[in-house]
């Protein structure tokens, strides 16, 4: 028989006595009874397991159990070991862990579990590591974990656990590594973890934890990484720290801490990386931290002082990443920066007080970010050269010959982002052809595109980094890198200060408890007095925000800007003469504008007429025949309706039939030149499993795309309306399996597929019931594809705007985050439940809640009756085994975690290889 898909179990006998003869002894009953309750409930197949368990040698990736004997007992082995880490699992941990009691090893990191950490975990007193980070597990950490005195490592991080710390994990005293970052807990950190002496690594970064430091963590001599950052702690570093002379990584930033650096840091020795960013500390920077000479990351920001100048001599001669932000620096920048520190790439002295001229010295950094400061000079040629630079807001008096001379000029340099200046009214005369008129309001859609709410129409500003491509009421805007953000979170930034034309209008900004809590929109507005000079708008977040994401993941914290005069704005009453002109000109319009009008209708006629459609070899039709065999886009021809207008049904001579897409006109000129050259690369797609497209049409007003008609209709029809109608599309096994697998070799095309003639990955965007057409042998063909955004292979992370059916919509739209091909491979497992179970993802009952089927589908999954979710019109004509990989593989497409989905290249060989065994049609399988 073969092995079960999903699970076998790889036994390391490690338990040897005498000659080194492995002995293989009996599972006690009560853990074999407990070990196939664990299995099922962490979201694997029930196994059919003994207590000759330890004596199977079979491999398996996903998970493995390791065997022991236990001294005190020489007629039994135990089960030592449990891991399964990355493998998908989405199901709960069972409080029967704890009866395999001889466990020392628990790693069911990087998975979906959910659900509360039982608190029967604290009986397993041998346990000497538990990881369960990286998991969607809620509730508190259970204070029994301080029972487990042998635990060395135990890592929660990045999960959803919430309330305090217990004070109890202060009795491990065996412990090594605490990492609990990433989750939502609250409260003081408890003096006793001051007791961890053996303890090397501590990360509590990004939760919610406020109070001051407890000194006693200063007795944890052996720390060498202590992560404390994005929290709400507040007091200073306590001199006891100064202990800490282990310490490699020290990160406290994106806390309240106050007071002065201490100077202690300097004799830290050892330190490789210092975050102390967003904080309230004062005074200087100790000067002795510029001689760590291993130090390779140092970010400090808003450092409150008079201020001070770099030291004399500086020996960060590892240093990679230097940000010294708003820490009141003045004087020049050093020489020894770039001729010392030949490992630095990036640099940022921003918003200071630094004077004089950018060092020759500096040309090495790939990054360097001085805005906000006095320099001045003239900016060296090797600027140009660098990977991007910003230099706004200085004082700088002109460019070396062949530098940019108009920082709106991007084909002047090869550098990738260059700001060179603030707007000045030499810059804003500069961009005057752009802004050609006087404005009294001004209305900004920030991070979005075009739109018009409350009447108002807003400018779009769709760029993260920079925007000079100005709509004509404003110059630009530009925002800056953002560190230090909570993935999990909703403390994403904490404070924002706020300035509207050089005067502080907010100071330290509490986003979240403005907004009382997500989505919730906040409004505030300001006064300020604008004459003849430009109006700036800046945010400053103090250094919070993120480096981990790519920058075009940044959205924006402001939704919108508007700016409205207090004042009456003149009403431009016209003269009488100008009065008599404009009636003469209206008396005369509508006479013009219908001669221009028969003109263009005329052309349009005789480009319709002679355009020539080839819909089968050798016959063809003209679009205007085409157009009339839809009876001119009749309602009554209307078949379909998409997510860019409708579908028509156009009835041509010899009976052939057509699908005709009407789109739906843009308003932007750019959005229709756009749509043009989409619909030119839609047509050099072919596959057996797309809807053919046979040609298109593209004109000012009018936008067609001529499809291959199906006469079967979509799958939506076939699975779920044939019960509200007389013919019925019956949908057998096998029918059913071919369906599953044409519909990701059609995904697979447009995802991955090399024989495109072009090379880019497409992302359908809208995969449901609806879009999978079928034809008369039940073939999978998708529609509505192609013009969901398509972006290159080099830019994965491009963001692409939700259209989907919501059912169908991989959670990822709901958060705003970034949409690739996976998110289709999301709504490919919910199709794959519909066909399986012939059920709607979401069927209404009256009077009842909607019952989603997913989550129908993880529940039996979790009760080990995935087979109760078939079809039951198929009675038995089924194969389970088929079944049963199709529903696991539909709830791996289902994953939370778009990394952890397969890709369709997967899916199809995996079905590929699986079709063979399929049943025919006339076979019944038990």
């Amino acid at each position: 028989m073969a092995v079960p898909f999903f699970l076998s179990v790889l036994l390391l006998l490690l338990c040897q006595h005498g000659s080194g003869r492995k002995l293989r002894k009996p599972l006690p009953c009560d853990e074999v009874d407990a070990l196939q309750k664990i299995i099922v409930k962490l979201g694997l197949r029930e196994l059919s397991t003994s207590r000759n368990y330890c004596s199977s040698e079979t491999d398996d990736k996903f998970i493995s159990f390791e065997c022991g004997c236990n001294e005190s007992t020489t007629n039994s082995w135990h089960i030592t070991s449990l891991v399964a880490s990355g493998v998908r699992l989405n199901g709960q941990i069972d409080k029967r862990l704890s009866n395999l009691t001889c466990l020392n090893k628990i790693d069911l990191s990087s998975n979906q579990l959910y659900g509360t950490i039982p608190e029967s975990l604290g009986k397993l007193t041998r346990l000497q590591t538990l990881k369960l980070g990286y998991n969607q597990l809620s509730g508190q950490i259970p204070p029994t974990l301080g029972n487990l005195e042998a635990l060395q490592t135990l890592e929660l991080y990045m999960n959803f656990l919430h309330h305090s710390i217990p004070p109890s994990l202060g009795s491990l005293k065996n412990l090594t590594t605490l990492y609990l970052d990433g989750n939502m807990l609250s409260g003081q950190i408890p003096k006793e973890l001051g007791n961890l002496l053996n303890l090397t690594s501590l990360g509590l970064s990004e939760n919610r934890l406020s109070g001051p430091l407890p000194r006693e963590l200063g007795k944890l001599s052996k720390l060498k990484a202590l992560y404390l950052d994005s929290n709400n702690l507040t007091g200073r570093l306590p001199e006891s720290f100064a202990n800490l002379t282990s310490l490699l990584g020290f990160t406290v930033s994106g806390n309240k801490l106050s007071g002065e650096i201490p100077p202690f840091i300097s004799n830290f020795q050892g330190l490789t990386y210092l975050y102390l960013m967003g904080n309230d500390f004062e005074g200087e920077l100790p000067p002795g931290i510029f001689n760590l000479s291993g130090l390779e990351e140092l970010l400090v920001s808003d450092l409150k002082n008079t201020s001070f100048r770099f030291p004399e001599i500086g020996n960060l001669t590892s240093i990679n990443y230097l940000v010294l932000r708003n820490c009141s620096l003045t004087g020049g920048i050093p020489d020894y920066i770039g001729n010392n520190w030949k490992s630095l790439n990036y640099l940022d002295l921003s918003f200071n007080n630094l004077s004089g001229s950018i060092p020759q010295s500096l040309k090495n950094a790939l990054r360097l970010s001085l805005t906000n400061n006095k320099l001045n000079g003239s900016i060296p040629p090797w600027i140009l050269k660098r990977h991007k630079v910003d230099l706004s807001y200085n004082n700088f008096t002109g460019f070396i010959k062949d530098n940019i001379t108009d920082p709106t000029n991007h084909n002047s340099t090869k550098v990738k982002t260059l700001d060179l200046g603030k707007p000045n009214r030499d810059s804003i005369l500069a961009l005057s052809k752009k802004c050609t008129s006087k404005h009294h309001s001004l209305f900004i859609n920030c991070g979005g595109a075009r739109t018009t709410a409350e009447g108002n129409p807003y400018d779009e500003d769709i760029s993260t980094e920079r925007f000079f491509s100005v709509p004509g009421t404003w110059a630009y805007s530009c925002s800056g890198d953002l560190t230090f953000t909570p993935c999990n979170s909703s403390d994403f930034v904490k404070n924002m200060t706020c300035g509207v034309s050089g005067e502080r209008k907010l100071k330290d900004l509490n986003i979240v408890e403005m907004a009382k809590g997500p989505n919730e929109a906040w409004k505030t507005s300001f006064t300020a007095i604008v004459d003849d000079n430009p109006l700036e708008i800046h945010f400053f977040w103090a250094g919070k925000g993120s480096l981990d994401n790519p920058l075009a993941l940044n959205g924006p914290l402001v939704s919108a800007i508007s700016v409205t005069p207090n004042f009456n704005v003149h009403d431009g009453k016209l003269s009488a003469s100008q009065i008599a002109g404009i009636t003469i000109g209206c008396a005369f319009a509508p006479l013009l504008l219908f001669l221009f009008a028969w003109k263009m209708r005329l052309q349009g006629n005789r480009e319709l007429r002679e355009k020539q459609i080839e819909v089968q070899q050798n016959r063809s039709f003209t679009l205007q025949q085409i157009i009339d065999g839809t009876k001119n886009f009749s309602s009554k021809m209307e078949i379909g309706r998409g997510r860019y207008g409708v579908v028509y049904k156009a009835n041509l001579p010899d009976q052939i039939k057509l699908a005709v897409k009407k789109i739906s006109p843009p308003s932007e000129q750019r959005e229709k030149d756009e749509l043009k050259s989409e619909i030119g690369n839609l047509i050099s797609l072919s596959h057996e499993n797309l809807v053919q497209l046979l040609d298109g049409y593209s004109s000012k007003d009018l936008h067609l795309l001529i499809y291959e008609y199906m006469e079967t209709g979509s799958l939506h029809k076939a699975l779920f309306e044939q019960r509200h109608t007389n013919t019925e599309t019956e949908l057998d096994w096998r029918a059913r399996f071919d369906i599953c697998l044409g519909i990701a070799k059609g995904l697979n095309y447009l995802h991955e597929e090399e024989e495109k003639s072009i090379k880019i990955k497409i992302v359908h965007g809208n995969i449901n019931a609806k879009n999978i057409l079928l034809d008369k042998t039940h073939t999978a063909k998708l529609s509505d594809f192609g013009l969901a955004t398509i972006y290159n292979e080099e830019d994965p992370f491009t963001a692409i705007k939700a259209r989907g059916s919501r059912v169908y919509m991989a959670p990822e739209h709901a958060l705003g985050k970034a949409i690739t091909v996976k998110a289709d491979v999301y709504s490919y497992g919910v199709v794959v439940l519909e066909i399986v179970s012939g059920r709607s993802n979401t069927e209404y009952i009256p009077n009842q809640e909607a019952d989603f089927l997913l989550d129908t589908a993880g529940r039996l999954h979790q009760q080990g009756k995935f087979l109760n979710l078939v079809d039951k019109k198929l009675g038995s004509r089924f194969d389970n085994k088929q079944a049963l990989t199709l529903l696991h593989l539909a709830m791996e497409c289902t994953n939370q975690s778009p990394t952890l989905r397969p890709s369709m290249s997967e899916v199809v060989t995996k079905l590929s290889d699986m079709k063979a065994s399929v049943p025919s049609s006339s076979s019944e399988v038990v």
